[in-house]
C-alpha cells in the first residue's frame, strides 16, 4: 500500500480543495439518509384510515422521552404512537423545562429528545391526516434530494478536479525524471517500457485517484450514515445484516491479488509492445532491404496474443468480483426481508420502518459493491505505482553541485587528468588513465580504431556520463562544480546522426532559443550554406521537416544542425564523426560550414576520413582505451605508428 499512499500525497498538495470535497461528501450523505428516513411515515401514512396520523416511538424513544419527563416531574406513560393529548402534554412540559438541568440523561439520549423525539412530536402535534403526510414527505424529499445533487456536483469537483490536478503533478514529475535520467539509463531500457509508464501507468493510476477515490469517499460516508440509521430503525436485523458481509466481501478478497497480478503483466507487455514498435518504426528501411517483415509480424503477434489474453483475464477479474458481490448481496436482501416479517409489529417495528430499513439496506448495496470494485483498481493503482516509483527512485548517477561555480569564458585549457571510466553495470574500462592537454582555440582530432574510446571521452567532456577516476578542468576549475546547464551552454556538438524535431526548419534551427530573432536564424542559415537550399522549398525556412527529419537528405539535416551549433554560438565545439556519411559534394559545403564553426573555438573532432583533419593543431591516438601517441600530422607521420597505419587504409577506402 505504499505506493498508493504516495500517490495520494499528490491529491494532498491541494488540501484545502480536497478535504472541503470530503467535507461536502459527508453533506451529501447527511442529505441522503434524511431523505431516506422521510419515507418512515410516508410508509406508515399509505393506507392509514384514520382521520389524524400518529407516527409511531420506537421502544428507546419512549424510554428516553419518559424518562426525561419524570425527571422533570412529570411521570407519563408514553404509547407506541402518542395521541394528541399525550404529545401536547409532553411538548408542553418539555418546552416550559427547556431552559432547566433537570434532566439526568446521558448525552446520547439527550440527543434523541432534542432532534428524533421533539420532532416527532411536532409532527403529531400538526395534527395531519395521512394524506397530508405523504404529500409533506414527498415535498421535503424533492429539494432534499435536489440539494444532494447540487452538493454532490461540488463534491466531484473538488475531489475528482483535485485527482486529475494530481494526475498531471504526477506525470510532470515522472517526465522531469525522465529528462534527468542519465544516457545509461537509456541504454539500458526499451524506450517503450519508459513510454508506457508515461502514458500506460498514469491512465491507471488518474482514473483511481480522482473520480473513483470520489466514489469510495462518498460511498465510505453513505455506508457510515446509513449503518447508524438501520441501528437507529433495528439493531437486531442490522446484526443479523452484518453477520452475512464477510460473505458478501469473499470475492473481493478472491480477486484482488489475481487483478493486481494480471494488471502487472500486461502493463509489462504493453510497455514491450510500445516498445517493439518503436523499433519497427524506426527501423523501418533495414527491415524492408532484408526482407524481415514476415519475422517482424510474428513478433508482434505473439506478443499482441499474450498481451490479449492478460487483457481479457484482468478484465474478468475486474468484472466477476463485483457481479459475484451483487449476487450473494441480492441473497442477503432476500433473506432480510424473510426475516422483516417476524420484526414486524405496528407497535415496535412499524411497516414504514421496515420498509425504510429494506430501502436503505438496499441503497448501501452499491456503495458497498463499489467499494469492493474499488479495492481491484486500487490493487491496479498498487502494480502501477510500483511501476511508475520505480522509475522515479531510479538513483541519480550525478546531480548540480550546492555551490555551482558560474563559468567564466574559456582562456587558458582544457585538460583530462588520470581520467579512467567504465559503463555503468560493466566491471571492464573504456579508459584508462587519460592525460591531455588541450590548449584555448586549439583544433583537437581523436583518431583510432573503433572502440578505441574516442566518443566516449568527448561525452565526458559534454557530462553526459561521470568520471569514476580522476578529473576534467576547464581553467583550472572541475567541470562538476558546474550545473549542468551552465557547462552544455558553452558546448557545440554535430554528429553523424543528426536528430531533427518535427517541426519546420526554423524551429529546429532555434531549438532551444524560441525568442531569437529570425534574422539570426536566417545569418546563421547562411554561415552554415543552409540558407539556398531551405529558400528552394516552396514554404521556406517554415518548411515542415517530417519525423527525424526524414525528408531531408543527409547533407542538409548536417548544415541544418550546424547553424543550430552556429546560433547558440559555442565555446567548445565537439564534432563526431560529422562529414562519415556524406557525399563529396555535400561533404564539401559541410566542410566550408564547419570551417566558420572552427573560429574562435576549442574544436575536437572525430574523423572518419582521416584527410579531413590534417590541418589539425593536436592529433591524439587513441587505442584500447589509451592514449598511445599525439602530435601533428607530419609529426605522427614521421613516427609510423597507428595513425599512420590508419592513414594508409583511409586513403584506400577513399580512392
Amino acid at each position: 500500500m505504499q505506493y498508493f499512499f504516495r500517490l495520494l500525497r499528490y491529491s494532498l498538495r491541494y488540501r484545502a480543495r480536497f478535504f472541503s470535497g470530503v467535507a461536502l461528501s459527508f453533506i451529501v450523505a447527511l442529505f441522503n439518509g434524511v431523505s431516506l428516513t422521510a419515507f418512515v411515515p410516508l410508509f406508515d401514512a399509505l393506507g392509514d384510515r384514520r382521520p389524524v396520523f400518529s407516527i409511531q416511538f420506537s421502544p428507546e424513544e419512549r424510554r428516553i422521552l419518559q424518562k426525561s419527563l419524570q425527571s422533570r416531574g412529570l411521570a407519563l406513560v408514553v404509547p407506541a404512537a402518542p395521541g394528541r393529548i399525550e404529545t401536547a402534554l409532553a411538548l408542553t412540559f418539555l418546552n416550559a423545562t427547556y431552559k432547566q438541568q433537570g434532566d439526568q440523561l446521558k448525552l446520547v439520549e439527550r440527543f434523541y429528545l432534542r432532534t428524533l423525539i421533539r420532532g416527532k412530536l411536532r409532527i403529531n402535534a400538526a395534527g395531519l391526516s395521512p394524506v397530508k403526510v405523504v404529500y409533506t414527505a414527498c415535498a421535503v424529499v424533492l429539494p432534499v434530494y435536489l440539494l444532494k445533487l447540487i452538493l454532490l456536483l461540488f463534491c466531484v469537483r473538488l475531489i475528482a478536479g483535485t485527482g486529475y490536478m494530481a494526475v498531471r503533478d504526477l506525470r510532470e514529475d515522472l517526465y522531469r525524471k525522465s529528462q534527468e535520467l542519465p544516457l545509461s539509463y537509456y541504454y539500458r531500457e526499451k524506450t517503450g517500457f519508459l513510454m508506457s509508464r508515461l502514458i500506460n501507468d498514469v491512465e491507471i493510476v488518474s482514473a483511481v485517484i480522482s473520480s473513483n477515490l470520489r466514489d469510495a469517499i462518498t460511498n465510505i460516508f453513505y455506508l457510515l450514515v446509513h449503518v447508524l440509521l438501520l441501528a437507529y430503525l433495528s439493531w437486531k436485523l442490522l446484526l443479523v445484516s452484518i453477520i452475512t458481509v464477510p460473505f458478501i466481501l469473499a470475492p473481493v478478497t478472491l480477486f484482488s491479488r489475481k487483478i493486481r497480478k494480471s494488471t502487472d503483466r500486461s502493463q509489462n507487455l504493453l510497455g514491450e509492445m510500445n516498445a517493439h514498435l518503436n523499433e519497427t518504426i524506426q527501423g523501418i528501411r533495414v527491415i524492408k532491404s532484408l526482407g524481415a517483415e514476415d519475422i517482424e509480424k510474428e513478433k508482434f503477434e505473439r506478443i499482441n496474443y499474450r498481451l490479449y489474453w492478460r487483457r481479457f483475464k484482468q478484465e474478468f477479474y475486474l468484472k466477476a468480483g463485483p457481479n459475484l458481490v451483487e449476487l450473494t448481496s441480492a441473497l442477503v436482501t432476500v433473506g432480510v426481508i424473510a426475516l422483516g416479517a417476524l420484526f414486524i409489529d405496528q407497535s415496535n417495528f412499524t411497516v414504514g420502518e421496515f420498509m425504510a430499513f429494506l430501502f436503505i439496506l438496499l441503497f448501501i448495496v452499491r456503495p458497498l459493491i463499489q467499494l469492493s470494485g474499488m479495492v481491484s483498481k486500487v490493487a491496479q493503482a498498487i502494480a502501477a505505482g510500483e511501476r511508475i516509483f520505480g522509475l522515479m527512485d531510479t538513483p541519480m548517477e550525478a546531480r548540480d553541485p550546492d555551490q555551482p561555480v558560474q563559468p567564466q569564458p574559456l582562456r587558458r585549457e582544457i585538460r583530462f587528468e588520470n581520467v579512467t571510466f567504465s559503463y555503468p553495470g560493466l566491471d571492464t574500462a573504456v579508459l584508462h588513465s587519460i592525460n591531455l592537454t588541450v590548449p584555448a582555440g586549439s583544433m583537437v582530432a581523436l583518431v583510432g580504431e573503433s572502440g578505441a574510446g574516442k566518443s566516449t571521452l568527448m561525452d565526458l567532456l559534454a557530462r553526459f556520463f561521470e568520471i569514476q577516476e580522476g578529473r576534467i578542468t576547464i581553467d583550472g576549475e572541475d567541470i562538476r562544480n558546474f550545473t549542468f546547464k551552465d557547462h552544455r551552454s558553452r558546448i557545440g556538438i554535430v554528429t553523424q546522426e543528426i536528430f531533427l524535431f518535427y517541426g519546420s526548419i526554423y524551429e529546429n534551427i532555434a531549438y532551444g532559443r524560441p525568442d531569437i530573432p529570425r534574422r539570426e536564424v536566417i545569418k546563421a542559415a547562411r554561415l552554415a550554406h543552409a540558407h539556398d537550399f531551405i529558400m528552394a522549398f516552396p514554404d521556406g525556412y517554415d518548411t515542415i521537416v517530417g519525423e527525424r527529419g526524414a525528408s531531408l537528405s543527409g547533407g542538409q539535416r548536417q548544415r541544418i544542425a550546424i547553424a543550430r551549433s552556429l546560433l547558440r554560438d559555442p565555446e567548445i565545439l565537439i564534432l563526431d564523426e560529422a562529414t562519415s556519411a556524406l557525399d563529396s559534394e555535400s561533404e564539401r559545403l559541410v566542410q566550408e560550414a564547419l570551417s566558420r564553426l572552427f573560429r574562435n573555438r576549442t574544436t575536437f573532432v572525430i574523423a572518419h576520413r582521416l584527410s579531413t583533419i590534417e590541418e589539425a593543431d593536436i592529433i591524439v591516438v587513441l587505442s584500447g582505451g589509451r592514449i598511445i601517441d599525439q602530435g601533428t600530422h607530419a609529426d605522427l607521420m614521421l613516427r609510423e605508428g597507428l595513425y599512420a597505419r590508419l592513414q594508409e587504409i583511409s586513403r584506400i577506402s577513399e580512392g
